[in-house]
């Protein structure tokens, strides 16, 4: 008997427009409704999370929010939140200390907002892109997952760009980084091979985040299935990045999307169809979950 599904954001529960699609939207709330219980594991904080689990009536079912790769937790039953593992300053202002010598985009992510460096050649790229997209002036210089503009301020209001490592003050959840996806994988190389006391996931193909070791969505999904009292074969798990193969490793079906890079698909038992063709539900119907 499912007891609980637990399920990535971008590329997975989400679109790219950044909307839950509505075949599983619906199929979620009436799991729901059957007692199934149900965890959004994602690389954001609660901020960008809540509208998400209001949207699903998450609140209602206690539900459970698993916050930035399992640096904390949100009972939506309680409306507690609890920390478990932030970054310490010593750990970011290394780790960034050698993001800032690379060509990328480096944040040190916060609750509520982001300390954002890119050096001279990446700003002219997001200087181009501004003009050519006629966006106002007052929009973010922000990167993203997806391209080199992005606008977070729903959920990241507080947004800082810095010059120094000097500048970051915590308390830090993690660090991220945004590159061009041919020249990931290259960092992700260097960054595996230097920054041995963490981990580094390849959370979208042109993003890569950084926690210290002991710190992942599995060890944190684990804190909550033993709090519920769920087993392994209890759990459904649904992800799209290397941030959510150790959501796969702590449950018995776990399903990679459909766009999944092969590094992916290959740690889950199951692939699914892609993110923009309702992958979760159509895992869902299969499975035999869902009424006709």
């Amino acid at each position: 008997m499912i007891k609980a599904i637990v399920m990535d954001m971008d590329g997975t529960l989400l679109d790219p427009s950044n909307k839950i699609m509505p075949k599983t939207k619906n199929a979620l709330i009436e799991l729901q409704k059957k007692g199934v219980q149900l965890i959004l594991a994602s690389g954001r904080s609660y901020t960008r999370l809540m509208p998400y689990a209001k949207e699903l009536s998450m609140d209602k079912h206690r539900g459970w929010l698993l916050e930035v790769d399992g640096v904390a937790v949100y009972d939506l039953s309680k409306m507690e939140r609890k920390i478990l593992r932030r970054m310490t300053i010593e750990e970011v202002r290394r780790v960034f200390s050698d993001l800032i010598h690379r060509n990328c985009e480096s944040m040190a992510c916060f609750d509520d907002g982001v300390y954002d460096f890119f050096p001279e050649t990446i700003r002219q790229i997001k200087a181009d892109l501004r003009i050519k997209e006629k966006l106002p002036e007052d929009f973010p210089w922000t990167g993203g997952p997806w391209g080199w503009l992005a606008d977070m301020r729903d959920g990241y209001p507080n947004i800082h760009y810095i010059q120094d490592v000097q500048e970051i003050s915590p308390p830090i959840n993690k660090v991220q980084l945004m590159q061009e996806e041919q020249e990931i994988q290259s960092l992700y190389e260097a960054l595996t091979e230097k920054l041995l006391d963490f981990n580094v996931f390849r959370t979208a193909p042109r993003q890569l985040e950084i926690l210290p070791k002991g710190v992942s969505k599995g060890e944190t999904l684990e804190k909550i299935m033993e709090w519920e009292g769920w087993t392994m074969d209890e759990v459904l798990a649904f992800g799209d990045g290397e941030n959510d193969v150790s959501l796969f490793d702590v449950v018995k079906n776990s399903f990679a999307m459909g766009q999944a890079k092969a590094y992916v698909k290959d740690r889950a038992k199951f692939v699914t169809a892609p993110n923009d063709q309702e992958g979760i539900w159509q895992a869902l119907n299969k499975l035999g979950l869902l009424e006709e």
